[in-house]
């Protein structure tokens, strides 16, 4: 597996911060990443978590194709 994340082996999920720092975008292009169809996402209340293996897979599924958000 190509493991573009390469933070730290504790966390295990993401929150949208983590992901718009992950993918160097913008706040609003997280969201719209998060609450994108597939996106591999939890949701606890109103917060909305990634879990890392699950990114990971999605990336590595998704690997050069492109994303329209």
């Amino acid at each position: 597996m190509n493991n573009i994340i390469s933070e730290s082996k504790d966390i295990v999920m993401y929150t949208v911060n983590d992901i718009r720092q992950i993918f160097r975008c913008s706040r609003t292009q997280a969201y719209s990443l998060v609450n994108a169809s597939g996106f591999p996402t939890l949701r606890i209340g109103g917060k909305i978590l990634v879990e890392k293996m699950a990114l990971q897979k999605c990336i590595d599924k998704n690997a050069g194709n492109a994303i329209l958000l």
